[in-house]
């Protein structure tokens, strides 16, 4: 398998795919028989200064754990800022006639908890941003991906407009943009080109964006991007789910070689998936 070197920041980080820590230290929990949450009490973990609280979401029931932690942390009258690794329901960022507007009521209650600040990884649209207080959205794929580190044969590729948009004031300079066209009805990817820029003779192409499910699109665009000349490319994303096994970006034939994420979302170990390091206090202090 082609190694790929040219990233900033190398494998580091391991951790569940579902968790709580104060300031570094995991919140314990268990489950009576009737799936009511115990919270063991946490009093040694609060600090009188400023306490960061991480939040990994796996399942609605840690959005109630999130409550009663922030509570447990409210009576000891001290400030605490939450780091939200991947924001719950942040794909359901509009109205649509016959669905619940639940990424709104997910900030709605986020809000109501009144964190000193809430800082969101990689926040998938502006919405998420828009509608929580306090809050300060982070990239970390501009820090992986630093634009003034990459070599001459190195070429960013945006999979969409709304990926350009995202990372357009990162410096990259060697881009391309494509395009893709899906059916109304169904939402399946129809047709994909590249639109903006051309692949160099021998590049190494970096796709990046914010979530990979399946991968059908990225595999789609290595595809066109391999075809167009490039000899090796990878996937950079912050956050990915463990629906990428169910499709074909890490299969052997596969255009993609390398796949870089976080476990935001899981950590499940494949040959081409690489974890990357995401340093929580000091997003939180910047």
């Amino acid at each position: 398998m082609p190694k790929s070197n040219f990233l900033v920041v190398q494998l580091n980080i391991k951790g569940g795919a579902s968790m709580l820590k104060l300031n570094g230290k995991q919140i314990v929990t268990q489950r009576f028989p009737n799936n009511e949450t115990k919270v063991k009490d946490f009093e040694e973990y609060i600090e009188k200064k400023e306490n960061i609280l991480e939040f990994k979401y796996l399942t609605d029931a840690d959005l109630v754990t999130l409550m009663f932690v922030k509570q447990r942390i409210d009576e000891a009258h001290v400030p605490c800022t939450l780091f939200v690794w991947y924001m719950p329901y942040s794909r359901m960022d509009r109205k649509i006639d016959g669905d619940l507007f639940t990424l709104k009521y997910t900030c709605d209650f986020i809000n109501w908890l009144q964190f000193t600040k809430v800082v969101v990884m990689e926040p998938h649209s502006e919405k998420t941003i828009q509608m929580l207080d306090r809050v300060k959205p982070i990239y970390p794929v501009k820090d992986w991906v630093k634009a003034e580190n990459l070599p001459e044969n190195v070429q960013i590729v945006f999979p969409d407009k709304g990926a350009a948009a995202r990372y357009a004031n990162s410096g990259y300079k060697n881009v391309c943009i494509m395009e893709k066209r899906r059916d109304p009805k169904t939402g399946k990817i129809e047709d994909m080109h590249i639109k903006e820029g051309k692949v160099l003779p021998g590049a190494k192409c970096i796709i990046i964006d914010d979530l990979c499910s399946q991968g059908g699109t990225f595999a789609w665009a290595g595809s066109i991007l391999k075809d167009a000349g490039a000899t090796e490319v990878v996937l950079v994303v912050s956050h990915c789910e463990e629906t990428i096994f169910k499709g074909t970006l890490l299969k052997e034939n596969s255009p993609i070689d390398m796949v870089y994420t976080s476990t935001s979302i899981m950590n499940k170990e494949h040959p081409k998936i690489k974890y990357m390091d995401v340093d929580v206090a000091s997003y939180v202090r910047m």
